[in-house]
Order: structure tokens, then sequence, then C-alpha cells
């Protein structure tokens, strides 16, 4: 063989040897970029919530809106007149009789995802935040999964099944990071492929989702009421994150890993006693982790929050339900009057910057004074949640069934697109 052959032979055989380090190094690069690419996006979704829910608001179909509230509704959603939470129809389904398809949502979903080094794509949008967004606080937790909604005589009606919290960020919290996407990369509109596909918001089998707790907490005491806002902490929540909420708000599920527990805890007012004690007082949150069962009748503060209940001086009632225009997830609209001896007695304690966020108390921490001016400020404010704003208009229309105001001057409409 002569020379030039040898080198030539050598040559090739060194390029085969490198070969594979090359291909290693380009699907690491690949990797690293969309990696790096879906940290931004989802930067945009906690930095960008209020402009998102804008976009998401103004390209709602006309048919899925509703005059008063910022949400996605069915005909009797909204109720016309507050009632007890007791009221409302809780349907359990151990194996609920449905094509349920969000298997494949999640599948479809993957598609958003980025690489790994391997090449191959992270399997869920919530491994995907857990690995390269730091929230290892992220926790698959029980949840109560609404299937089916329904309007009856002037109330509602809500078939559950068991579902898992990371299910629901798999293929209902995701809708946000599409859209993020789609409006970082200057599209026209936020509807992506996998939004297209679910095609229907309000069929809950296509997905999986939780079912999130909207209460707007009024004091009331001698004649004058204040409510009381959240403004939420980017950094420890992914629902709802940097914005201005009713408090408490959050997710309907068991307290407690314990399989007693997703019957025994099947009760909108427990979870609403829950997110009291964890928002206005700082509880440790009890959203699953715990194995130890919780005692209403004796545990504080649930214990406090039970007998005010019981004699009157707690009042909670639910305004309706909607679906969040951004990630369409289900949200009952709560309102909840609390009599101020009872409010100043339970909550003595209450914090002013808790885990995930920091309250706005008003004057004397007696609340926001709940009158035109102030309901209007924080519905026209477009970083308040569009749950928010449905709560607050809601409760102002009915203040005087709930004893606030016989003021006639009514807050600004949300059918606003731009608001």
């Amino acid at each position: 063989m002569n020379l030039a052959l040898l080198v030539a032979a050598v040559g090739v055989a060194i390029g085969l040897v490198g070969l594979p380090l090359t291909w290693a190094n380009w699907k690491r690069g690949r990797s690293d970029r969309t990696s790096g690419r879906f940290v931004r996006i989802s930067e945009h979704v906690h930095g960008q919530q209020a402009h998102l829910h804008a976009r998401a608001w103004s390209g709602v179909r006309p048919e899925w809106a509703n005059d008063e509230v910022p949400m996605l509704t069915c005909k009797g959603w909204i109720l016309p007149a507050p009632i007890s939470v007791e009221a409302i129809r809780l349907d359990w389904d151990d194996n609920p009789p449905i094509t349920d398809q969000s298997n494949v949502a999640r599948i479809r979903a993957r598609k958003l995802m980025p690489q790994r080094n391997d090449g191959d794509r992270y399997p869920t949008y919530s491994d995907a935040l857990v690995q390269l967004t730091g929230r290892s606080h992220l926790y698959d937790g029980y949840l109560y999964r609404p299937i089916s909604i329904n309007t009856t005589a002037d109330t509602l009606r809500i078939r559950f099944t068991q579902g898992r919290y990371f299910d629901h960020l798999d293929t209902t919290e995701v809708l946000a990071f599409e859209a993020a996407s789609r409006d970082l990369a200057g599209r026209g509109s936020l509807e992506g492929s996998y939004r297209r596909w679910l095609s229907d918001p309000f069929d809950l089998t296509r997905r999986s989702t939780g079912l999130g707790t909207v209460t707007l907490t009024i004091r009331v005491d001698a004649g004058r009421a204040g409510f009381y806002m959240h403004k939420r902490d980017a950094a420890r929540v992914v629902v709802g994150p940097g914005v201005v909420h009713t408090i408490p708000a959050g997710e309907f599920t068991p307290s407690d890993i314990g399989l007693d527990a997703m019957r025994a805890d099947f009760d909108l007012w427990r979870t609403v006693m829950r997110e009291f004690a964890e928002e206005f007082l700082d509880v440790e949150e009890a959203y699953g982790r715990g194995g130890r069962p919780l005692d209403y009748e004796h545990d504080w503060p649930f214990d406090k929050l039970t007998r005010a209940r019981a004699t009157g001086q707690i009042r909670p009632y639910v305004l309706g339900i909607g679906l969040d225009a951004l990630t369409w997830k289900p949200e009952l609209l709560l309102v909840c009057l609390i009599d101020g001896p009872a409010f100043d007695a339970i909550f003595a304690t209450m914090t002013s910057s808790g885990r995930e966020g920091t309250i706005i108390v008003g004057p004397h921490g007696h609340g926001i004074p709940f009158d035109f001016t102030n309901i209007s400020n924080y519905v026209r404010d477009s970083n308040t949640r569009g749950a928010a704003k449905a709560c607050l208009n809601l409760a102002w229309r009915h203040r005087a069934l709930l004893g606030l105001s016989d003021d006639e001057q009514s807050p600004p409409t949300t059918a606003d697109r731009s608001l």
C-alpha cells in the first residue's frame, strides 16, 4: 500500500471513530438549545401572566363567554343567586363510564417538550418543570378530578373521579406553556396544535384537570365590609403566578395520602378551611403529603372555623363556575362572609407575607372597603386574575342578597375583551 492510500485509510478510520462522539455532541447541543428555550418560555409564563390572559381572553369565541365574568362558561354555570356550598351536588365515580383521552392528550402535549441529552423528549411537562426550572417542591398528590359539570334547578352538579396533580399540569396547565411559546414567537394567535386538538374546553374527558376553589373573603362588622386580595409569589406557585387573586384560592384535594381521606375530604368547605389555614395563617400546606387525617373538630384552626360556621358567624356561598381563559382549568367561584369578631379571633395571627405571597389587608387589617370604587379598580386592573374579577363582580351584583350594600352602582362589565 502506498503512503497516500495508507494516510487516507487512517483518516477514514479516525473519522469513523469520531462519528459517535460528533453525533453525541450534536445531540447534546440540540438538547441544550431546546432546554434553554423551555426555560425561557417557562419564565415568560410566570412573568407575563396578565399579558397572556389578556391575549387568551381576547381570542375567546363569543359563544363561550359571559357578559359578567372573564371566564369560559356554559349556560347556567353563573348562578342567578348565591347558594350554600352544601347545595352543590358532588358525585363520585370510581370507574366513570367515559372514553378518557387524557393519555392521548399527554402524548400530544409531549411534542411541546424539549429534548434530553439522549435525543428523546422529556416525557411530560411536569418532568421538564421539575428538572429544568428547579421546581423540586412540586408534588404529585391526589386531587378530585372533575369529569362533567351540569346545571339543574339553579344549582351545579359536578361529577368527579380520582386524579393526580401532575396529570393536571401535563394536560391542562401545559396550555399556558404552548400559548407562551407562540407569544414569544410573535404568532398572531395563541391557539397552537395542542389547543386545537382539545377543541372543546368543556369536554373534561379529553384531558385531566383539577378543580380550583376561588374564595372572595369579606369581613363584615357594624355595617362595614372589607375584602382581601393576594399578590401571589411567582417563585412559589405554578397556577396564577405573580397575579393578584382572591384569598384563599386553592385546589379541591384530600388532605392526606390515606385512602380514607379521599372520601372523608370530598367536601368543599373542608378544602376552603384548609386554604384559610394555609394562606391566612401560614399553616403548612396539607394537600396529600401527610399520613395523619386532619381532625376538623379539634385541630387548630379548623376547630374554630367549624364552630364559627355552625353558629352562622361564617357564611360561605357559591356564585358559579367557569374555565380559566388561558388554561381552561375549571374554577369554582365562592364568596365567604365572616363576622368581624369571629374573623379577628380566628385570624389573630394572620400573616402579611406567607409561603404563597402577600395579603392585601386594607385599613387596620379589616379588608379593602367593599365599595364601587375599590371593586372597579380591581376588576379593571389587568393584573387581577380572571376568576378573582368574576368573584368581585358577582359579589357586587348580589350585594343586597348578601346583606352588604344597597348602593345601586355597578362595576365595569368584564365582557370587554380588553380587560
